[in-house]
C-alpha cells in the first residue's frame, strides 16, 4: 500500500506550482430524397441527445470527499477564501477531490473534531499552533508572544526545517497532518478600560485569552493575568467586570463590538496569530500524489491571499473603532522593549527557548 507523508507532500508543495459542438439545419427536399432526409434527421436527433447527455454530466465524480470546518461565520474572509480553495481543488482535480466547507463550528467542538481527525475520519479543521502544541509542545512556539512580527516572517515558516520536522512528529505520533500554516490573522492587541504604557501598568488586570498554555503564559508575561473565557462571553464578561479586557485582532474586536465596553486599545502586537489547516494523516495518504500537491498548493495560495486581504480589512476595522470612540495607544507610545523582554518568561515556562532559536536560524531572523 502506497504511503506518502504529510511533510513530504508539503515539501513537494514548495516547488513551483505546476468541447465539442455541433450544429444542424434543415430544408425541404424533393420527394425522391425524402428517405435520405429522414435518415439524416434521425441521426441529427440522436447526436443532439448524446450531446445533451454529455453536457449534463459532471466533469468528474468525487472520489475523495473532505468535510472541512472552522469556528468563524460565512461572512468572514477566511471562510470566503476557504471556499475559493475548495472550488480550485475541485476544478484542478476534475471534480475528484471535493472539499465541503462548514462554518460556525457546525462539525462540532474543536476537541471533538480533532479527535475524529486522529481516528482517521475524512474531516479537516482550521486550528493554530497553540492547539497543536498540546500534542507536540515545541510547535506552540509559533504562537508565543513576539515570536513573529509580520507577514513575511510568517510565510517564511513554511520553509523552516525545524517546523517541518515537528509537523512530521505530529503526523507520525498523532495521525494529525498539519499541511498549511499560511492563514494568518495578523497582530493581536490589548483592549482595556485602563491606559497602559508598560508591563507594570497592567498589573492586576484580568485579560481574556484563549485557553491554551502558550497563550496563557504569553499574556501573563505582558504584566497582566490571563483569564480563559469563551469568545462568545467576552463582551458580557467585560461589561460585568468578570474580566478587565481582552486581547484580539482588530477585525474580531470590531465584530464583537468591543469598543462598546472598552475605552482603550493598547497596540502591543504581542501575537502575530498564525492559523493552521489540519486533516488526518490517513486521509492525506489516501490521495494520489498529484492530488496531494494540488490540495496543499492551492491551500497555501489562498491562505496567503486571505492573509493579505485580512490585513487590508484591518485598517478599516481600526478606523471604525476609532470613529466609535475608542482611544488608540500606539506602539510608539508604549515601552515595546519592556514588553518584548518580559515575553521571554513564556518561552522559559514552557521550555521553548531552544526551538525558538532553531526556527529563527532557519528563517534568518535575529
Amino acid at each position: 500500500m502506497r504511503k506518502r507523508s504529510c511533510m513530504a507532500a508539503a515539501m513537494a508543495a514548495m516547488v513551483a506550482f505546476s468541447a465539442a459542438g455541433c450544429g444542424g439545419g434543415g430544408s425541404s427536399a424533393p420527394a425522391t430524397e425524402a428517405p435520405k432526409a429522414a435518415e439524416a434527421a434521425n441521426a441529427a436527433e440522436e447526436a443532439g441527445k448524446e450531446e445533451e447527455t454529455e453536457a449534463a454530466a459532471p466533469a468528474g465524480e468525487a472520489k475523495y470527499v473532505l468535510r472541512f470546518g472552522h469556528t468563524l461565520t460565512e461572512q468572514d474572509l477566511p471562510h470566503i477564501y476557504m471556499q475559493k480553495w475548495a472550488d480550485s481543488v475541485r476544478e484542478k482535480t476534475n471534480g475528484e477531490v471535493e472539499i465541503e466547507i462548514y462554518a460556525n463550528a457546525q462539525l462540532g467542538t474543536e476537541e471533538d473534531v480533532i479527535e475524529q481527525i486522529r481516528q482517521g475520519a475524512n474531516i479537516g479543521w482550521q486550528t493554530d499552533f497553540a492547539r497543536l502544541g498540546s500534542y507536540v509542545n515545541d510547535l506552540s512556539v509559533c504562537n508565543a508572544a513576539y515570536f513573529i512580527d509580520n507577514q513575511e516572517e510568517a510565510f517564511a515558516l513554511r520553509d523552516s526545517q525545524t517546523i517541518i520536522d515537528l509537523n512530521k512528529k505530529l503526523a507520525d505520533e498523532y495521525n494529525i497532518c498539519n499541511f498549511s500554516w499560511d492563514w494568518d490573522q495578523g497582530p493581536r492587541h490589548l483592549f482595556t478600560n485602563k491606559a497602559a504604557y508598560k508591563p507594570d501598568d497592567l498589573k492586576g488586570l484580568m485579560i481574556r485569552t484563549a485557553p491554551a498554555p502558550i497563550w496563557v503564559e504569553s499574556v501573563n508575561s505582558l504584566g497582566c493575568t490571563a483569564a480563559a473565557l469563551s469568545l462568545g462571553e467576552v463582551y458580557t464578561g467585560i461589561q460585568t467586570k468578570v474580566v478587565d479586557g481582552c486581547e484580539l485582532p482588530y477585525n474580531n474586536a470590531l465584530n464583537l463590538k468591543i469598543h462598546e465596553v472598552c475605552d482603550y486599545v493598547i497596540e502591543t502586537g504581542h501575537f502575530f496569530a498564525i492559523n493552521t489547516m489540519i486533516v488526518s494523516q490517513e486521509w492525506m495518504d489516501s490521495l494520489p500524489e498529484e492530488y496531494q500537491k494540488i490540495f496543499i498548493d492551492e491551500c497555501n495560495k489562498f491562505g496567503e491571499e486571505e492573509t493579505i486581504a485580512l490585513a487590508e480589512q484591518t485598517a478599516g476595522s481600526k478606523q471604525a473603532m476609532i470613529d466609535a470612540g475608542i482611544t488608540v495607544i500606539g506602539p510608539d507610545e508604549i515601552d515595546m522593549e519592556a514588553f518584548k523582554a518580559n515575553s521571554q518568561k513564556a518561552y522559559d515556562a514552557l521550555n521553548l527557548s531552544a526551538v525558538k532559536e532553531a526556527v529563527y536560524k532557519d528563517i534568518g531572523k535575529q
